[in-house]
């Protein structure tokens, strides 16, 4: 829409008609964008802060087409100051053999230094045998290929990141985040030593988004650390995390039968319903009023669900916001029980794009239609968010809304199951208006209301005007924060 806005200590204080464009006017400055429009700004929400500042630094693998190419760009990245090697984003899937890489590939770039590889969906650690024995594993009993919980022993092994670096590594990926017209995030599986640097950010106004940190609990780390919800403006506590299985493309997402391309396995049951459950127990009776649990197979999502309803059965379950983060493949049975719970799907429209041919693989025909349902969801009248989980997908929202809309896998010119496609709007409304609804501040964002946080992305194009397409040429002028320009085209 094109208006004039008023802002005054970070609330909109009017919400004028303009003709011309959009003009911001704050208590000291005024900024035109002729022919512009604006829009409540952006919300992530489901990503990862810390991991994209680490990518930003890391050795990219994630357009690598080859094994070779994988090993050509980490030997390429070795130096003589050179200690541990990190880097993000293989997928096998990319490759013409498709085989998974072994340890004795990743020797070929060094046997001395450790050398770990993070897969594309983050599940997956591939490891050369020196990472392998500095975290006190057998490398004659490792094919170099470690899966969500095996990943551990290596994690615990690194060096651990320096408060300056966790401070760099928050800042590099937030400010690439304003560049999309994202004004909040929501951080998923936060570690507990990283808050104070979102603390000291926020608080010395270098933060240029709104935080939303959402604590690491699987192995119950927000208690060892004694850790509460707690607010501000720019950074807040805001719930727990916890993980039901892994993700499909290393097929550790935890499946009702098995995998149609690999019938000896039906993906990882990190918890149980019972584990489910008990956690949960511990977070509500400790006052907090969000929880989100990553389930990507349809027997993790029926996990979730079990869990979720007990906790609505206590006495202090009502009120809570319960999320399923990325819902990917749910089963028809569960469609009705997520909107009777009143449980929100927090989905990444882009991982449809970047997981459509291998999905096909590894669900099967008759599983098919139950992965990557948006449309169904929002039909059955149940809440759903965007996010972009990066570092694992792009930041950009647009390409996000690209993905709701058009529903176009990479490298493809038609939908994938178009009948699943969303609107314009509601794609919108996923990243604005509904997002806050998964963190509890729906009262005070999402809308151009007066009283409500100036929190504003201004768009070259109407970005609601049709309801069937995302134009390519939609770019991102401005991103207003708290009332603040944070991004300037």
């Amino acid at each position: 829409m094109f208006a004039e806005i008023h802002i005054e200590r970070g609330r909109i204080r009017a919400v004028l008609p303009c003709l011309t464009g959009t003009i911001v006017r704050t208590e000291t400055d005024s900024f035109e964008f002729p022919g512009c429009h604006v829009s409540p700004g952006f919300v992530d929400s489901h990503a990862h802060v810390v991991g994209l500042g680490e990518r930003l630094a890391a050795v990219s693998l994630h357009d690598a087409p080859s094994l070779e190419d994988c090993l050509s760009r980490l030997s390429g990245s070795i130096t003589s100051e050179t200690t541990w090697l990190r880097a993000m984003g293989w997928n096998q899937e990319r490759w013409s053999s498709r085989d998974w890489p072994s340890r004795e590939d990743l020797d070929r770039c060094s046997s001395v230094i450790p050398i770990i590889a993070m897969r594309v969906d983050g599940h997956a650690m591939w490891v050369n045998t020196a990472a392998l024995k500095a975290a006190g594993l057998d490398p004659t009993s490792q094919s170099g290929i470690l899966i969500d919980d095996a990943m551990r022993p290596v994690w615990s092994a690194m060096p651990a990141s320096s408060r300056e670096e966790v401070r760099e590594q928050i800042l590099r990926a937030t400010n690439v985040w304003v560049q999309h017209g994202v004004t909040e995030i929501h951080d998923m599986d936060v570690l507990p030593e990283w808050l104070e640097c979102f603390r000291e950010l926020a608080e010395s106004g270098h933060l240029p988004v709104r935080i939303q940190s959402f604590v690491r609990g699987q192995d119950r780390e927000w208690i060892e650390a004694g850790l509460l919800p707690a607010g501000g403006e720019l950074h807040r506590i805001a719930g727990v995390k916890l993980f039901a299985d892994g993700a499909l493309g290393s097929r550790g997402a935890y499946l009702r039968s098995q995998y149609s391309d690999n019938v000896t396995t039906q993906g990882i049951e990190l918890l149980s319903v019972d584990m489910l459950t008990s956690r949960m127990r511990e977070i509500v009776d400790a006052g907090w009023s969000c929880i989100a649990v990553h389930a990507i197979g349809d027997a993790a999502v029926r996990n979730v669900l079990d869990a979720y309803d007990v906790v609505r059965g206590l006495p202090d379950g009502r009120d809570l916001i319960l999320r399923i983060e990325h819902a990917q493949h749910v089963h028809p049975d569960d469609v009705d029980r997520c909107r009777r719970l009143g449980v929100i799907a927090c989905v990444q429209s882009t991982h449809c794009c970047s997981d459509a041919m291998m999905a096909e693989v590894r669900l099967g025909a008759e599983r098919l239609p139950w992965a990557y349902r948006w449309k169904t969801l929002i039909d059955a009248g149940i809440t759903m968010t965007g996010g972009s989980d990066a570092p694992i997908e792009s930041p950009s929202v647009i390409e996000g809304l690209r993905a709701f809309v058009h529903r176009t896998p990479y490298g493809m010119s038609s939908s994938w199951m178009p009948a699943e496609r969303i609107t314009s709007q509601q794609a919108v409304d996923a990243y604005t208006a509904i997002a806050h609804h998964a963190a509890g501040m729906e009262y005070r964002r999402g809308a151009l209301h007066v009283g409500f946080d100036a929190d504003l992305v201004v768009t070259s194009h109407d970005v609601c005007e049709y309801s069937d397409h995302i134009g390519n040429d939609i770019s991102i002028q401005a991103t207003f924060t708290a009332g603040r320009l944070r991004y300037s085209a």
